[in-house]
């Protein structure tokens, strides 16, 4: 009886020491640099934290996607090779206020070697197109890449490079 317990009380920590693997085309992710990707990665961080945690990886390719909720206990791998763009069109963003943010959450990373082309400054454009023309109010903010609002243990990977304002630089920020 002390073995099967001792088995068993094995099992379950072997089991809760190895986090869940998704990869993101599992989940119908196309990386093809035109498919609007948002609702496919939102679901997948979605059901990743419902299930207990573990990393969504994305490999390469050019991934478009607007604004994720990031969930706790999720990690986002961006592996090298792999380009998130981000849409020029203010209401991709449905109000986030980033393209990655977390309100309330723990334990949430974008980890790997992928890269973020912001596309900030035709954002930029459209939202003060969208302002002029009385939809959005005066004071709506342009959106940031990451955004963490009492957040516990959430980070950003050192290896991650941030495209910001593709249409007037190529250097790489964090």
């Amino acid at each position: 009886m002390k073995r099967i317990i001792a088995i068993t009380l094995g099992i379950m920590i072997a089991m809760q020491s190895f986090a869940a693997d998704y990869l993101a085309t599992v989940w119908g992710a196309k990386s093809d640099g035109i498919t609007d990707n948002t609702g496919t990665i939102q679901k997948a961080v979605d059901f990743i934290s419902e299930h207990g945690g573990g990393t969504l990886s994305i490999y390469v390719g050019r991934y478009v996607m607007g604004a994720i909720e990031l969930k706790s206990n999720v990690t986002i791998h961006l592996g090298e090779g792999c380009v998130i763009v981000a849409p020029t069109n203010i209401y991709a963003y449905k109000g986030a206020p980033a393209i990655f943010w977390a309100k309330d959450q723990q334990n949430i990373a974008i980890e790997g070697k992928g890269v973020i082309e912001c596309r900030f400054a035709g954002l930029e454009a459209n939202l003060n197109g969208q302002k002029a023309k009385g939809y959005l109010p005066a004071d709506t903010p342009l959106p940031t890449v990451f955004k963490f609002d009492n957040c516990t243990n959430a980070t950003v990977g050192e290896e991650i490079k941030t495209l910001r304002n593709t249409a007037a630089s190529t250097q790489y920020n964090k």
